[in-house]
Parts: C-alpha cells; sequence; structure tokens
C-alpha cells in the first residue's frame, strides 16, 4: 500500500482548511452584516449621525445572490464534481465584483461622493503645514492674541482628476489616475468601513479554505484541476471588472474632449451637451468646481442665466472682480435655495467659507463669525468652518459657542481614519482649554489640556 493511502481523512492540513472556510464564511456575513461606507452627515442633540452609500444595498445584494447561487447549486446539479466546480467559479467571480465596490460609490454616486471629497479636502486643509493647526500653533500660547491667521481653503473641489486621455496613451503616468479613476481615491480609503474590508478578507479566506478542503490526499496533485478554475474565472472576472469599469472613463474622456472643441468652434449648445453627456459617464463630474463654473458659462451663453449654475458662476465673477457685497447677496440666496442641487450648493458654501476667512484675516470678525455660523447651520458636517468659528469664540469669549464648536469636531471627526487628525482634536481641546482658563473655569480648563496632550 502507497503511503499516501495510510494519511488519515481529516489530516492537519484539511482541518486548517476547515477552519479557515468557516473563519472565511463567519467574516464574510459579519461584513455583510455592517456598513460598507461611514458618511458623517452632521450632529444632532450632541449625536453624530452618519448614513451608509447608496450603492452598498446593491452590492451586498449581489454578494447575497451569489453566495445563494453557491448553495443552490447543491440541489440544482447532480454531477458532484462538475457542481463543485462551478461553486467555486461563482465564489471566485465575487471577489471582483468587491473590487469594482469603490467605483461605485467615488465615480457614479455623485451625491455621496461629493461629500467624502469635501470632508477630505477640510481634512487636508487643516493638517497640513499650512494649514490651520499650524497657523494657529504659533498664537495659541499668546496672552493677547492679537492675530487671527486662518488659512484660505482650495479654489477646487474634485474627486479626481477629469480623463481626458485617449485608451492607446495610456501610460506609466497615468497609472495613479487610473487608481482614481477606479474609486481608490484618499477619501474613500479614509471614510471605508470595516464591513466592506471583512468581506474582502473573508471571502479570499473562505476561497483558500474551500481549495484546501478540495484536497484529496490519497491523490498527488489533485487541487491542479481547481486551481485551473479558479485562476480561470478569476482572470474572467477581473477582466469584465476592467471592461465594465473603463468604459465609462473613456466615454466621459472622449466627450470631454468633444466639448472642448465644440466650445474652441464657439458651438455653445453642443459643448453644454457634451460636457453633461460627460457627467453621464461619470457623475462625480458633476460636483467638479471646474465643471460646475463651465457649465454655468455655457448656460449664459446659452441664455439660460436663471439656471443654478449660472447664477453661481456669476457670483464667482463678481468676487474676482471685487464685487464683494452683490457676491454675498448672490451666494446666501444660492445657500437658502431649496431648488439647487447639492454641489450647487456646496460650491456656495466652499465660496463663503473662503469669503469668512477673509474676512477673519482682514479683522471683520462680526462678519466673519456672522458668515460661519449660518454655514454651520446650512452645512451640519463643515468642519473647518466649525474650527475657525472656535477660534473666533475664543477671541471674542464667546465660551459656549467654544464649546458647542469643539463637541461638534470631535463628533464629526469620529469616523475619519487618519491619525492626522489627532492635530486637529488636540488644537481643538487646546482653544476650550484657553476659553475655560478665560472664563474662570479653571478645573475645566485643566481637563481640556489634559485631554489635548493625550491625543
Amino acid at each position: 500500500m502507497s503511503r499516501l493511502n495510510q494519511i488519515p481523512e481529516w489530516s492537519l492540513p484539511k482541518v486548517t482548511a476547515a477552519i479557515m472556510t468557516a473563519g472565511g464564511l463567519g467574516l464574510l456575513l459579519v461584513g455583510l452584516m455592517l456598513p460598507w461606507m461611514v458618511v458623517p452627515v452632521g450632529v444632532v442633540d450632541g449625536e453624530l449621525v452618519v448614513r451608509d452609500a447608496a450603492a452598498t444595498a446593491w452590492w451586498k445584494a449581489a454578494v447575497i445572490v451569489g453566495l445563494a447561487l453557491v448553495a443552490g447549486l447543491r440541489f440544482l446539479v447532480r454531477d458532484g464534481e462538475r457542481e463543485q466546480r462551478w461553486r467555486l467559479r461563482i465564489l471566485v467571480l465575487i471577489l471582483p465584483q468587491l473590487f469594482a465596490y469603490p467605483q461605485a460609490v467615488i465615480v457614479h454616486d455623485e451625491e455621496t461622493s461629493g461629500e467624502l471629497a469635501w470632508l477630505q479636502q477640510q481634512h487636508d486643509s487643516m493638517t497640513w503645514l499650512g494649514g490651520d493647526v499650524f497657523l494657529t500653533q504659533g498664537l495659541r500660547y499668546q496672552q493677547t492674541m492679537p492675530v487671527v491667521d486662518l488659512a484660505d481653503p482650495p479654489q477646487r473641489l474634485a474627486a479626481f482628476r477629469p480623463p481626458t486621455v485617449a485608451p492607446w496613451s495610456l501610460g506609466i503616468a497615468e497609472v495613479p489616475d487610473l487608481i482614481w479613476w477606479l474609486g481608490y481615491n484618499p477619501a474613500f480609503c479614509q471614510f471605508v468601513a470595516k464591513g466592506w474590508v471583512l468581506s474582502v478578507l473573508g471571502l479570499g479566506a473562505l476561497l483558500v479554505g474551500w481549495l484546501g478542503l478540495r484536497r484529496r490526499d490519497d491523490e498527488e496533485g489533485s487541487r491542479s484541476g481547481d486551481f485551473k478554475v479558479a485562476a480561470g474565472a478569476l482572470a474572467a472576472g477581473l477582466v469584465i471588472w476592467m471592461v465594465v469599469g473603463l468604459a465609462p472613463i473613456l466615454g466621459a474622456s472622449y466627450y470631454l474632449k468633444s466639448s472642448r472643441a465644440a466650445a474652441l468652434d464657439e458651438r455653445t449648445h453642443d459643448a453644454r451637451s457634451d460636457l453633461e453627456r460627460a457627467c453621464r459617464f461619470m457623475p462625480a463630474l458633476g460636483f467638479d468646481t471646474g465643471v460646475i463654473y463651465q457649465l454655468g458659462s455655457f448656460d449664459m451663453a446659452c441664455g439660460d442665466a436663471d439656471s443654478m449654475r449660472a447664477r453661481l458662476k456669476r457670483a464667482q465673477s463678481l468676487k474676482e472682480g471685487s464685487y464683494n457685497l452683490r457676491a454675498m447677496v448672490e451666494m446666501e440666496e444660492l445657500l437658502r435655495c431649496e431648488m439647487a442641487s447639492a454641489s450647487v450648493r456646496r460650491e456656495v458654501s466652499r465660496m463663503l467659507l473662503r469669503v469668512a476667512v477673509e474676512d477673519a484675516n482682514s479683522g471683520r470678525i462680526e462678519d466673519a463669525r456672522r458668515r460661519l455660523e449660518m454655514l454651520c447651520q446650512r452645512e451640519p458636517a463643515a468642519i473647518q468652518a466649525r474650527l475657525h468659528l472656535q477660534l473666533l469664540s475664543l477671541h471674542g469669549g464667546q465660551a459656549g459657542v467654544n464649546r458647542r464648536c469643539r463637541d461638534e469636531i470631535e463628533q464629526l471627526y469620529g469616523p475619519f481614519q487618519r491619525k492626522e487628525k489627532k492635530g486637529v482634536l488636540s488644537a481643538s481641546w487646546l482653544m476650550l482649554s484657553q476659553g475655560e482658563m478665560a472664563s474662570g473655569r479653571v478645573e475645566e480648563a485643566a481637563a481640556a489640556r489634559a485631554k489635548a496632550r493625550k491625543l
């Protein structure tokens, strides 16, 4: 008798594979129960309100359908070996589907992607070396604090650089852009939840364990057929993912170039139509600052001067022309307008934040405070506005506003995963400490300073 035949049926590798299969299935099921994205919406009654991405429900449903097919094939196919191979193929094909989830959120969900991009941009504006945390650091320990110096937010908001390359011109230089076009940008990595990560890890462990259980110890090379099936299914799934993922990118690129050519030929209606078609291929282009202003210019040229995009473009032109009062009237009307899209309101909020920063840095503290309060009411997730308002409340001796801003900043920063957030939270605690000290609340000031040092 050969030595292989003497190996017991449940050898150590088989036991390990069984444990990995059960553990992977458990992780996958837990991942399906947990949220896949955590999008901060605002703070209500001291509690953070978050939501998941709209695409999550569809992706979870697809995974559940795949698992149901894997279970159902046992009763639909009588040939045991054939059934096992088809079950393996379906499991493997779920993996590329999970990989495609970021693009569904970042590229095809304009509302969620826009919110995440703005939150990420606020975080970057506050934490880089020229941001608010470092600007206020030098002023924090001055007793009189004679200067307010706030960082000006970036002019442009976008989830990625608009694709303007032809398929045959994609090279190594475009690889970082391609990764972002597939949805793996900093905003996704910042706010992705444990559910999606556990689903990917669980499915990977389930596949490895499944292949281990399929191994027959009495047959040398018994897993080679399974590996070929898994590799073929994975290759097919990745090809399908790339084709489906690249199609909107190439479509948007084509219409962006067509829009540019039409604009240069002064065919404004065609240019606007092509740019809107590009936004339909990649909806996240709809909240790109440059795209919104360009569409606003096209609207005015086409006679649609009362459109929300045209009014936003007009407000920007007035501000650039130093007609600040008229620009502010237009901006505040747009901010209150319920008919304006989320992308237009977001751009108005960003513009209003820049105006408030200019007011604060120019010594118009009351105007800056009024605009920041309006912004905090209209945009519940405006973290940078709250940090600015907290600094102004510290200067103005408004202890209640100082405490409220610190609480809301800590709540809104909860879903952020980057470690740099500790700098913002520490700065907020230190400003609260100084405000409490100025109000004569020594114990509260000491407690706030101690919390700042622990971060």
